[in-house]
């Protein structure tokens, strides 16, 4: 199987087109000519395609001897929020111009949405429902809502994944703010949990045709204030962190109808193991 994935250089991509290769399969990461490429360069069974998922000859071209699609490529908070037009092309039409490539070519699509999409939630009885509705709030939920009607609408044989946000084991940079208050119900995914969940969604037949939520798992269910505590006390950074005046779109996430997908690897106890290790190979232990 020969698989392209949009946004494949990115943190995200590029552990997707890493799990491709290592099932023996051909991955090809296609992203823009001007970002980072190191991640990705010389995996074995990887191919480098620059690109831009707004130009139609560029997406047809990529699309080409393709068995499949992993459409990560999107415009994100904070960025998705300071310009609106730029957002609803690339995440919007940009996903157009993905369904129109695919067109009757028969390769399918594994869409990679948001938890974003349900709104803020924050004053519901959790967790969120899949079967929640969707509820713009800001340029970026906009336009993942609309990218994922104009896929259900397309005819494309595909699985739309509605992603919690991402957690990676590294020397975070604190943001001046936390994009969710201390009190605030969180439950993030660790990057390679997701990974594992989109590539699940393209080789298990029964996803084809249905979306789920992509979350950690009870264990990852814990305050805005918590995570953040417990994420740099096992790097062994002390950090003051302002959290988020108001309550935002990320929650605690009913993640049962996605479970046969088998993505939920590492509970958040092993997050922290992976953290810690890092402070000391750091020397901030």
């Amino acid at each position: 199987m020969r698989v392209l994935v949009t946004g494949g250089a990115g943190r995200l991509g590029s552990e997707v087109v890493k799990q491709i290769a290592s099932r023996g399969d051909s991955a090809v990461a296609f992203d823009l000519p001007q970002v980072s490429w190191e991640a990705v360069k010389g995996v074995p069974g990887v191919d480098l395609l620059p690109g831009d998922v707004t130009d139609g000859k560029q997406v047809s071209e990529a699309i080409k001897g393709i068995d499949a699609v992993i459409h990560l490529a999107a415009l994100l908070p904070p960025r998705s929020e300071s310009n609106r037009e730029l957002t609803m092309r690339v995440n919007v039409k940009g996903t157009a111009k993905i369904v129109e490539a695919i067109g009757s070519t028969g390769a399918s699509l594994i869409f990679a949405s948001s938890v974003a999409t349900y709104g803020i939630t924050a004053m519901e009885e959790p967790p969120v429902l899949t079967s929640h509705p969707l509820q713009a709030h800001d340029c970026y939920s906009e336009s993942k809502i609309k990218a994922e009607r104009l896929i259900r609408d397309s005819g494309v044989d595909h699985v739309t994944l509605r992603i919690a946000p991402i957690a990676v084991a590294d020397l975070v940079e604190l943001p001046e703010t936390i994009p969710y208050r201390g009190d605030q119900r969180v439950e993030l995914i660790y990057v390679e949990d997701a990974a594992r969940a989109l590539l699940s969604a393209l080789y298990e037949s029964e996803a084809t045709g249905k979306t789920f939520i992509i979350a950690g798992g009870p264990t990852w269910r814990m305050t805005g204030a918590e995570y953040i505590q417990r994420f740099y006390d096992a790097l062994g950074v002390e950090v003051e962190p302002r959290f988020s005046d108001e309550y935002t779109a990320v929650d605690w996430y009913d993640t049962s109808q996605g479970l046969f997908l088998g993505y939920q690897g590492l509970n958040f106890n092993g997050f922290l193991g992976m953290l810690k290790a890092l402070g000391e190979q750091l020397g901030l232990r």
